[in-house]
């Protein structure tokens, strides 16, 4: 991978490639999921999100597949079976992983391997099969006739079920490499060929096929582009199908963990990441990124930006407006374009037509904030707090020095600096802001003047 980033944290559509692994393997509900890593990669549970889930057994040296399998079976309890895969295999699916298990428990083959199909198979094990059809041995291409990978190669795709009782037994016996000192679990089958059976037993070694794109495993940037663009395909597609309206689809680009109602619509050249769930009756894009936030039911997203927020049911945003993190909008709430919006909760109503920033701010329901009205949260040393009550009328340009509080039903005139507190139904004006009227105006009167 040419990284610093070890090859199975890879991002693919959105979560690590072992995730996705992780995710296909537990539809059978096993009894403990093992991950073998070096131990640098100690905390992996962690870093994927998984911890309790998941138990890390410590691999000291990489020594192989069949090593790895040693380390892990500390770990495993006492199970029936054992299902090994790889972790750069994120187009792994449940379908093949429930096929898998079935054909063992079947079969009751002491090994059964989960093979495909490929033409040449260079790079690959081929599986060797005596005259009766009967899986023998695996033959890898260093060791191999070329004339036996002449057109459709049945290869190993090296993901197997184990008798874990026989396995046990078996692993100890394993025998190092003579090219590399490793420990291979394709030997495995050779062990269960050459041991001492029953005449009525059947044959030791199974085999379940798969595609090749679930058999075979990522190596460059160049297969983990191409697993990712087939993953989105089948989000899109799975998405499609659940009632969501996706405009020119090939251009939108959604992880894994995005969830979206029935009847909403994604325009074209929006990005939807992380844990992002989108509500029904939504109209989500065109030109759209929203990370990881919380949207309702039948809001509007127009040409914006959206990060780690909550926007309730109703609401609109954009064109060209960024909710940054820590954002609540609740439901009915305006938000025009060019706005900036970070860290604050803004009640029922509230309107931010265009060209304003609040930050680190609460507003109050059915307030309006004019055009250029930007709160000063920042003295070069801390952020302060701007709280704006309920009703209240802020004028075009107004300036906001926090810390500061402006009353329920207050206003304040185009271009004001409003530096100390306002008090409820008070209008201030001017530079710096002073109080020129008082008294609660109604929802109607601001409503009139305010719109």
């Amino acid at each position: 991978m040419r990284s610093s980033v070890p090859k199975p944290l890879h991002a693919v559509a959105g979560i690590p490639m072992v995730s996705h692994v992780i995710r296909a393997a537990t539809v059978v509900a096993p009894e403990q999921v093992v991950v073998v890593v070096g131990p640098e990669l100690a905390d992996l549970p962690d870093r994927i999100g998984m911890a309790g889930m998941v138990t890390a057994a410590i691999q000291e040296r990489p020594q192989g597949t069949g090593d790895a399998l040693r380390a892990a079976l500390p770990a495993t309890g006492n199970v029936e079976w054992l299902l090994v895969f790889f972790a750069d295999h994120p187009r792994l699916d449940a379908v093949t992983v429930e096929r898998l298990l079935d054909g063992a428990m079947a079969s009751r083959a002491k090994v059964t391997m989960l093979t495909t199909v490929i033409p040449g198979a260079v790079h690959y094990g081929r599986v060797d099969r005596d005259a009766e059809g009967r899986v023998v041995r695996v033959v890898e291409s260093k060791d191999d006739d070329p004339a036996t990978r002449v057109g459709d190669v049945e290869i190993n795709s090296g993901m197997m079920a184990i008798d874990a009782a026989w396995a046990r037994a078996a692993l100890p016996h394993l025998s190092p490499s003579t090219a590399t000192g490793e420990f291979y679990l394709t030997e495995l089958i050779e062990l269960a060929v050459s041991g001492s059976r029953r005449p009525d037993e059947t044959w030791p070694v199974a085999t379940v096929t798969a595609d090749p794109h679930v058999a075979l495993g990522i190596n460059d940037r160049v297969e983990l582009a191409a697993a990712d663009a087939a993953i989105r395909q089948g989000i899109r597609e799975r998405l499609m199908r659940s009632g969501v309206t996706l405009v020119w689809p090939e251009t939108i680009f959604i992880d894994a963990d995005v969830t979206i109602g029935e009847d909403t619509t994604v325009m074209p050249f929006t990005v939807l990441t992380g844990a992002t769930a989108i509500g029904r009756e939504c109209v989500i894009g065109p030109s759209t990124t929203i990370i990881g936030s919380e949207i309702g039911d039948r809001v509007a997203v127009r040409a914006s930006t959206i990060e780690f927020c909550e926007v309730g049911s109703d609401s609109d945003c954009g064109p060209y407006a960024h909710l940054r993190a820590g954002t609540v909008l609740a439901s009915g709430v305006h938000v025009g374009n060019f706005a900036e919006i970070k860290n604050s909760a803004l009640a029922e109503g509230v309107k931010v037509g265009h060209f304003s920033y609040l930050g680190d701010a609460q507003v109050g329901a059915q307030t309006n904030i004019g055009a250029g009205t930007v709160t000063a949260n920042f003295d070069g040393v801390e952020k302060h707090r701007t709280e704006i009550g309920a009703e209240v009328f802020i004028g075009s340009d107004t300036i906001l020095r926090a810390p500061v509080v402006i009353g329920d039903g207050a206003r304040t005139g185009a271009g004001s600096v409003v530096t100390k507190d306002v008090k409820p139904g008070a209008t201030v004006v001017g530079v710096p802001a002073r109080q020129i009227a008082s008294g609660k105006r109604t929802t109607a009167q601001n409503t009139e003047e305010g719109s």
